[in-house]
């Protein structure tokens, strides 16, 4: 079956960018479009040109947009079919994307000498994608440019995976409600801080370290004004990264100068971040869209594909898994929803859902990491070709913001609950037993810790720490932990 559209246009041009995720093809055995779970199919009548150009008008209409493989075809295309074929149809709408297309992502005029007059075009059907809600018009090709993004960063999402609108704010209502109704119990601000406690210390699980306790303060301070930093820039991010990073040797002083990567458990290359080369003008482009407020683009969105789309630019040597995490927070906080001084526990939740985490950032590392051509050695890969940035650039988010969206529902309906409830158990239990018993309050809190931890036993390991009490006193306290966590 001989592959149309993109992936025509990958294998036909040797493009060093991933691949459809759907191919299509020409089938003789299918007699009008057919769509499967990995590939689209069309009859042998299908209207097809059989050139580049061809190919690239083909996708726009049957296959969406695929800004990372047309940005890599366009330069081999050239200008001059372009123009040709402009000047045979100004008014289609597949070449006015497309010749729009060449001027956003190359950043160099098509002179045609032509004159549009069709209804204006939007870049991406509204119906398939998430658009920006202000599209920006491209009068010289009569379109409407409603990405999400710039020229330097645009993720695409598609429509299907996102909850209703209005999702968010009810999410963040509801989160609102409950840390309300611990005030009145006097919780409040326990309450929040243990909030803040357990998304640091999950933040750092998730990289394998368990921090100092004034590194740990450091980022809960850091959570909390996490929406009070106006403009996220190379800066602000330094500042930042110096904070949260292991050790002083560890901290940077700009954006990465030199390659970096990441291995699996076995040494092998699992992840090849953007290439050196173009990262400024990507991070400049990563930039803009985090900070802008005049789009408007969906705030689950925006959080999901910042957040995630930091991580894997990667643009600093050590730190980047927690500034991605600090990102969901500030870019959540950045759209008014969350109420004042809270915070979601997203990396609590994600501590539950590792595998599910690595699945979505391996979909993203596995396929551009396979466009490398380098050579491992004991110290570090030798590369021999690198793919240009247009896969990091240019990235299908949809897997991201449906986990995204997950984990801010787990968060708000499971894990805040959750988290409320064992604040109040433990208060119960500490009235209690010391109404019963004289006993120092740092050995009660640590009993209680154990016992609620432990499924309402002391394990045996552990009691040689309490050794000067009875038996039938540590039962006794037990007891009163079961009842207190259990009512």
């Amino acid at each position: 079956m001989p592959k149309v559209g993109y992936a025509s246009l990958v294998e036909t041009l040797r493009l060093r960018v991933s691949p459809p995720a759907r191919p299509a093809f020409v089938d003789t055995s299918v007699n009008r479009r057919v769509d499967t779970a990995d590939r689209i199919l069309f009859p042998t009548g299908v209207a097809l040109a059989d050139t580049p150009l061809g190919h690239l008008e083909f996708a726009l209409r049957h296959e969406g947009i695929d800004l990372a493989i047309i940005a890599s075809a366009l330069p081999a295309i050239g200008a001059a079919p372009i123009v040709e074929r402009l000047r045979q149809s100004p008014n289609g709408e597949y070449i006015r994307r497309a010749a729009f297309l060449w001027e956003w992502l190359g950043g160099s005029a098509l002179d045609a000498g032509v004159s549009v007059a069709g209804s204006y075009v939007d870049l991406f059907d509204a119906g398939e994608y998430v658009v920006a809600d202000h599209s920006l018009r491209a009068p010289a090709w009569r379109v409407n440019n409603n990405a999400l993004g710039t020229a330097f960063f645009c993720p695409t999402v598609r429509r299907s995976v996102c909850p209703a609108p209005g999702w968010l704010d009810s999410m963040m209502a509801r989160a609102g409600e409950l840390t309300e109704s611990s005030r009145h119990s006097g919780l409040y601000d326990r309450a929040i801080q243990y909030l803040y406690l357990s998304e640091t210390r999950s933040s750092f699980a998730i990289e394998h370290e368990a921090p100092s306790a004034s590194k740990e303060e450091r980022f809960v301070q850091i959570l909390r004004r996490s929406g009070d930093v106006s403009v996220i820039s190379e800066d602000s991010l330094v500042a930042i990264q110096n904070a949260v990073v292991r050790d002083d040797f560890s901290r940077e002083a700009s954006y990465r100068t030199r390659q970096n990567w990441l291995e699996d458990r076995l040494g092998r290359i699992a992840f090849l971040p953007h290439p050196v080369h173009g990262l400024r003008e990507t991070m400049a482009g990563w930039e803009a869209f985090v900070n802008d407020r005049e789009r408007g683009i969906d705030p689950l969105v925006k959080a999901a594909c910042g957040a995630f789309g930091f991580v894997h630019l990667h643009p600093f040597m050590d730190g980047n898994g927690r500034l991605h995490r600090f990102m969901i927070h500030h870019l959540l906080a950045q759209s008014g929803l969350i109420p004042g001084g809270m915070v979601i526990p997203v990396s609590a939740v994600i501590m539950k859902h590792i595998p599910e985490y690595r699945d979505v950032l391996d979909a993203f590392s596995a396929p551009v990491t396979r466009l490398w051509n380098y050579r491992r050695t004991d110290e570090e890969p030798v590369i021999i070709e690198a793919p240009g940035a247009a896969s990091y650039r240019f990235f299908d988010a949809s897997r991201e913001v449906a986990f995204l969206g997950r984990m801010i529902t787990e968060a708000v309906e499971q894990e805040i609950p959750r988290e409320l409830a064992w604040l109040t158990g433990y208060d119960r239990a500490l009235e209690r037993i010391e109404a019963a018993f004289d006993l120092p309050a740092r050995d009660i809190g640590k009993l209680i810790r154990m016992i609620a931890g432990n499924n309402g036993q002391l394990a045996k390991g552990k009691r040689k720490q309490f050794a000067y009490l009875p038996d039938d006193v540590l039962e006794g306290i037990e007891a009163m932990v079961r009842e207190s966590f259990g009512e």
